[in-house]
């Protein structure tokens, strides 16, 4: 499996991430696109994992159009080789547990065994996106071992995520490439694949109460949102083996949300469900985003 970690001046975030990866999946290849980042410590964080990894850069000469999430994944879905799994992360995440060869072999034998499988999560679910009764409708499928989600309505998570596993060789074979934003290629995803699945023990997640960008920008509306949910970096506890091995024999299949079982490290008590957006649940918090940005947009 190749993971590919897509980052943007958030170094301490970046280098969390990359720790977990080297923790947990020591075995796996390694590759940063980052989108340009000035920030002086986000800049030191990537040199030092270009020691040990590879690290491309905005303004590398890759032989790819770089810039923005979705050129970047399509670049990197670009640079990955038929015979490998591919796997995308963000500086907000982290591995949660141990990922082993016959894991992947595992990964490798559902595609075989599912034509029609396109996209994977390897992410929990969030506790959040069950607060609404229309998108609690999850339901675990024997035959393939996954979880499938049917929301309400047809929503971005349904049939596409940003964090996923796939199996490059299938996505070339249907002529996939990444469209520049979530709902795009969920509706993409939709007319060519099944349902994204979802791993009955999942291996990554984002981390809760973190910082965001918006197109590269924090509105006053965003740094406000960040300030009162006291945002900051909140690593998560990596699973023990026990803890796996329950989560794998639960009889039937019990729905992994992240706040049943993962743990942030250290001391810190985070309000549950958690927060993945600053200003998340703050409708008008999101209404003063948008009007400072299209005032940005008409002096820009």
């Amino acid at each position: 499996m190749h993971i590919f970690v897509f980052s943007y001046n958030r170094g301490p975030f970046l280098e969390n991430c990359i720790q977990s990866i080297e923790t947990c999946a020591p075995h796996c290849r390694l590759t940063v696109i980052d989108d340009g980042s000035d920030d002086p410590d986000t800049r030191r964080v990537l040199a030092q994992i270009a020691t040990r990894h590879q690290v491309i850069d905005k303004t590398a000469e890759s032989g790819h159009k770089l810039g923005g999430l979705y050129a970047n994944m399509q670049a990197a879905y670009e640079m990955a080789s038929d015979d490998e799994l591919i796997c995308f992360l963000q500086d907000d995440t982290q591995m949660v547990r141990h990922l082993s060869e016959a894991d992947i072999l595992e990964l490798r034998e559902r595609f075989e065994q599912q034509p029609d499988l396109g996209f994977i999560s390897p992410a929990f679910v969030r506790g959040f996106s069950l607060k609404k009764p229309a998108n609690r409708d999850f339901r675990f499928d024997k035959e393939r071992d996954f979880w499938f989600w049917y929301p309400g309505k047809r929503s971005t998570g349904t049939w596409f995520s940003a964090l996923l596993i796939a199996n490059t060789a299938r996505l070339r074979q249907v002529g996939w490439q990444f469209e520049v934003g979530e709902s795009v290629n969920n509706r993409k995803a939709a007319k060519i694949f099944c349902r994204m699945a979802r791993m009955r023990v999942p291996f990554s997640m984002w981390l809760p109460n973190g910082r965001a960008y918006r197109g590269k920008q924090k509105s006053l509306a965003l740094r406000f949102g960040e300030w009162s949910r006291r945002c900051g970096l909140y690593p998560l506890e990596i699973m023990t083996v026990d803890e796996v091995t329950a989560l794998q024999a639960q009889e039937p299949p019990k729905l992994p949300v992240a706040e049943d079982y993962l743990k942030v490290r250290g001391e810190h008590q985070l309000k549950s469900p958690w927060a993945y957006d600053p200003m998340q649940g703050a409708g008008w918090l999101k209404v003063l985003d948008r009007i400072e940005r299209k005032i940005r947009g008409l002096f820009s």
